[in-house]
């Protein structure tokens, strides 16, 4: 399949794209909450136009001084998240885009690190990538869920990492297996005679593919939080 390298590699590129359009925006239009800066350039990279429509549908805020009120005064005090209206489904998409984009930073980074310095477990290097990738998409994660609390206030630093970590274990999870799944494919069936060199363009459009899947088994995770209380809808 000659056109599929090129395929993949056009996949790629718009989502580098999308990623530099949506931080380019960010400068002009930062998110209330920071956090979610890093969110939306992180869903690019994965997502690419999807990610890209998704931060225009629901994702672009304006900037501070057009919410102002008649008087010059800002409703929303520096720092805070507004309290938005938004649908069910829209609320549950932006907390698994949140989850994710830890998830996506450790994969971005731990398969390239074990690239460079490979890991095995058991005498399997997929599997030392996988553990490795695991590992750092939960601190990642925990880090992200972190800032996203810390940034409402009214919780001690402890209290805040103690929710992060109840809030986004399950959804990390359920993402990276999504992730683990669609990459088992891919090492196993689709690519089993010719393993991928990570280096390669069709290494990283499968590695979308990837997260799509994560996202996919991580959304009624994440409503599921939701709906027990467990972690507040973004």
């Amino acid at each position: 399949m000659s056109y599929f390298p090129l395929l993949a590699a056009t996949t790629v590129l718009a989502g580098l794209l999308s990623a530099i359009f949506i931080a380019i925006d960010l400068s002009k239009h930062p998110q209330r909450m920071k956090v979610m800066n890093a969110v939306w350039v992180l869903t690019g990279l994965w997502a690419g136009l999807l990610g890209l429509g998704a931060y225009i549908l629901f994702g672009r805020q304006d900037d501070p001084a057009e919410n102002r009120n008649a008087n010059g005064s800002n409703p929303v005090a520096p720092g805070k998240p507004m309290a938005m209206e938004r649908p069910r489904w829209q609320a549950i998409a932006l907390s698994t885009l949140h989850c994710g984009a830890g998830c996506t930073l450790a994969d971005l980074t731990g398969e390239w690190f074990t690239a460079v310095v490979p890991i095995s477990v058991g005498g399997s290097l997929i599997a030392g990538s996988w553990i490795f990738n695991y590992l750092l998409a939960l601190v990642f994660g925990f880090w992200f869920q972190y800032l996203a609390i810390r940034s409402m206030g009214g919780l001690s630093a402890g209290r805040a990492l103690n929710r992060a970590v109840k809030a986004d274990f399950l959804s990390l999870t359920a993402w990276q297996a999504g992730m683990y799944g669609w990459m088992a494919l891919v090492y196993f069936v689709f690519f089993a005679a010719t393993p991928l060199p990570k280096s390669s363009w069709t290494f990283w459009f499968m590695m979308q593919l990837a997260m799509c899947a994560g996202f996919l088994l991580a959304y009624p995770v994440n409503g599921w939080l939701i709906r027990l209380g467990i972690k507040k809808a973004m």
